[in-house]
């Protein structure tokens, strides 16, 4: 898989990551919020929420894949991780590496400060096909746990309870 760079992106590539994330949703089935504007304010203002890394191909500049990741502190590691909230690859050039490329990236690219020992990330159940890319990598659920989210109109009400 040469001809394919690999890089972080930067504030003039949020247009192009902006529209991989569209992609990615638009693949995943999923409802697509977050706008161009609000991948600007989260990743490339002075105290960023997330990086992401570009996957470009040499000869004509197409965005070939995505991954954006957080920073997540966990204690019982004694280090920060990194949470991969999302990874696209596109379709054309899937089974070729790149994800695993991507995901590799994603340790020696992230910012230096977060130094991360380990990745984190969740996977639709209906998504067997993400779920063997990743059991191939060697990751493993974390048995016993279960993730939950707080969305309005509860995250609101906690919100206002001081």
């Amino acid at each position: 898989m040469s001809g394919i760079t690999i890089r972080r992106a930067e504030r003039d590539d949020a247009e192009r990551l902006h529209a991989a994330l569209l992609r990615l949703s638009a693949d995943m089935g999923d409802t697509h919020v977050a706008g161009l504007d609000d991948v600007i304010r989260h990743g490339f203002m002075e105290a960023p929420a997330f990086f992401a890394l570009l996957a470009i191909r040499n000869s004509d500049g197409r965005t070939l894949g995505v991954l954006q990741a957080s920073p997540i502190f966990s204690t019982t590691r004694g280090g920060c991780g990194l949470y991969v909230s999302d990874l696209w690859v596109d379709g054309d050039t899937r089974g070729e590496g790149l994800g695993q490329r991507l995901l590799a990236a994603s340790l020696d690219l992230a910012p230096e400060s977060w130094s991360p020992v380990f990745l984190r990330l969740a996977v639709y159940h209906d998504n067997p096909d993400a779920r063997r890319f990743y059991e191939r990598l060697d990751f493993t659920p974390r048995e016993g746990e279960t993730v939950f989210d707080l969305r309005a109109p509860a995250f609101d009400k906690l919100r206002h309870r001081s």
